[in-house]
């Protein structure tokens, strides 16, 4: 009888483990269903609404006629919400905001500048219904999209760590900038639920043919949400997703990057180029050093790129983290200096391993080239 209960257990034992083994594959529905969606993502939305503020009135300041103020520039950042946009931003990020582009964007508000002059100019201001520092950079750009990063993505991240559950779902695709029905574009033409921050510029870069950085995106948040729903059991399937949505941002803003850099270079190169033309190459360059710059204060085992690759594209830019631009140096040397453009675009490509034909269709903006 002994034996027989030793057998029997080791038999029971077996069985179990072979249907624990016999794991049903996740069933990954084709669109994404969510009932409470707008009830979920009310903080989201009131952080969306705060950048957008905070972004409007740092905005005023590009005409010359308008003074910021420190006052106004801590509300809309800390305290304009619960939670606030602050309160979710990269402490790294946070503190640069403060200490630095906050002061720098007061002290050249209402105040004329010329980019001929940065070498040596005391105090930046407006060029070409531009803001810039004294030595050029557009600290605005840095601030409101380096916040994609080092706040919403940063936000996403660590909604992505918790114990998570189908509304924490609703509630990194808000933050990401999109809709629970996921339309691939701004144009309210087009949809009622447009897509904005980060979802609009992955939209941009997506083709609309099953394949693009917006599409891969939506399927990976259908794949998490039926992780979720299915319970433990599906934990791979659930960080599998996570990993690829993150990786996926990540590439969608480099790819965004890229556009935004061959968009500056003919602007500095083409024969005399306005003043209006170099502020809209300096605009251009200041968005991506904001796109590039916002990841150093997320947790590096959160993104693809080191600290050390954004420091060197950083660099590229005339726009090193610690001290001062030099970004009036395309505009003055602009045969020279726009190599390194190419160089930043060249370092983005090793990074991420992007090939030449996708590199050609970054510098398309698909939603406005196929009218959708």
């Amino acid at each position: 009888m002994k034996k027989l209960s030793v057998l029997t257990i080791s038999l029971l034992t077996l069985f179990t483990a072979c249907k624990k083994e016999e794991k049903t594959p996740l069933v990954i529905p084709t669109t994404y269903v969510s009932t409470n969606f707008d009830a979920n993502v009310s903080d989201e939305n009131s952080l969306r609404n705060q950048l957008g503020s905070l972004s409007t009135y740092m905005k005023k300041a590009e005409n010359v006629s308008n003074k910021l103020s420190d006052d106004s520039l801590t509300k809309y950042f800390t305290n304009n919400g619960t939670p606030s946009l602050k309160s979710i931003t990269s402490t790294y990020f946070s503190n640069l905001i403060e200490s630095s582009y906050f002061p720098t964007m007061v002290a050249c508000s209402q105040n004329a500048y010329d980019i001929a002059d940065g070498a040596t100019a005391t105090n930046g201001g407006v060029y070409g219904a531009r803001l810039l520092d004294k030595r050029g950079k557009e600290t605005l750009q840095e601030v409101e999209k380096g916040l994609y990063e080092a706040a919403f993505y940063n936000h996403l991240v660590t909604l992505s760590q918790g114990t998570m559950t189908e509304a924490t779902v609703d509630k990194m695709i808000r933050i990401y900038g999109a809709h629970s029905s996921f339309p691939n574009t701004n144009t309210l033409a087009n949809t009622s639920t447009p897509d904005a921050f980060i979802a609009l510029y992955t939209a941009r870069r997506d083709k609309n043919d099953g394949t693009g950085f917006y599409t891969k995106i939506r399927d990976q948040f259908i794949k998490l949400q039926a992780a979720v729903k299915a319970g433990s059991d599906y934990n791979q399937e659930k960080n599998e997703a996570i990993a690829e949505i993150k990786l996926l941002i990540e590439k969608s803003i480099m790819a965004t990057v890229i556009n935004y850099s061959y968009a500056a270079i003919p602007k500095f190169t083409s024969g005399s180029p306005t003043f209006v033309t170099n502020a809209s190459g300096i605009h251009d360059l200041s968005e991506c050093v904001g796109f590039i710059h916002g990841f150093k204060g997320v947790s590096s085992a959160n993104r693809k790129i080191t600290d050390t690759q954004i420091d060197e594209l950083l660099a590229l830019l005339h726009a090193p983290s610690g001290t001062d631009a030099a970004m009036y140096k395309f505009v003055a040397e602009p045969v020279t200096e726009t190599t390194k453009i190419s160089d930043a675009i060249a370092k983005i490509k090793s990074i991420y391993g992007f090939t030449d034909a996708e590199l050609i269709d970054f510098k398309t903006n698909w939603i406005s080239s196929q009218g959708r």
